[in-house]
Order: C-alpha cells, then structure tokens, then sequence
C-alpha cells in the first residue's frame, strides 16, 4: 500500500484547478493591451459568427460584468465555459489558460519551436535506426 501526500490527491488538484485557469485569464487579459469591454465584445463577435453561446441560459453573449467574474480568481461561483475560455484564448492570442487545464493532467502546450526541436529528434532517431538496419542487412550478404 502506497501512501500519497497532500500534493498527490486529485481532489485537491481539481479544487485549485479554476484558479489556475482564471489567473491565467486575468494576467492575459493585463497583458493583450485590449480593455475588458473589448475583449468581451470581441468574444461576443466570435461567438456569434460560429454560433455558440458562451454563457449559460438565454444570455445572447458575455457582458463585461460576467467576464470581470471569469477573471478573478477568488470567485469560486462563475465558471467560463470551455467554449468560453477557448474563445477568451483567441481573442486575447494567450494559450496560457489552456496550458493550465493540461497541467493538471501533466501535459504542456507545444510551442513552435517545441515542435521544431521534437521532429528534429525523431529525424535523428529514425536516421539512427535506419543505420542500424543496414548493417544488419549488410551483415546477411
């Protein structure tokens, strides 16, 4: 039987999960040099061309009030939707809240340059294992 600490219990995890993901929201949205009233129309714009709702109920779309409550950590009672922290990344062009959902399950986002270096690994893998090969098959003639 293996005893897990305070830091390995999921629950613990999930409670602090929104936290995460609105502190990422509130410092993308100080950092998109767009004011919330922008930001919420933006999303409103958005949505409205894809034809998804962001808030619940009958709510045509995101009042500036509503994502003010988004984007304060503390509140524990207004949740964005994921549509609506998708399409809050969009508009402020931050994966940060994104990348904060992933680090609960321990996945990062990749980055461009993360991609560069990971396909230039695998070339040298896969040129290391075609080496390998063609002595094997040198060997049998």
């Amino acid at each position: 039987m293996r005893q897990l600490s305070l830091f390995d219990d999921p629950s613990a995890e999930l409670t602090i999960l929104m936290i995460k993901v609105k502190s990422a929201m509130n410092q993308s949205a100080v950092r998109c040099g767009l004011s919330r009233d922008q930001i919420a129309d933006r999303m409103n714009e958005i949505a409205s061309k894809a034809g998804v709702n962001l808030s619940r109920g009958n709510a045509k779309g995101v009042k500036t009030a509503t994502l003010e409550k988004w984007l304060n950590p503390s509140n524990k009672e207004h949740l964005p939707s994921l549509m609506a922290v998708n399409v809050f990344c969009m508009v402020v062009k931050s994966i940060a809240p994104l990348s904060a959902m992933l680090g609960l399950h321990g996945c990062g986002v990749m980055t461009p340059e993360d991609k560069k270096l990971r396909d230039y690994a695998e070339a040298i893998l896969a040129e290391r294992d075609a080496r390998k090969r063609k002595k094997q098959l040198e060997l049998k003639l």
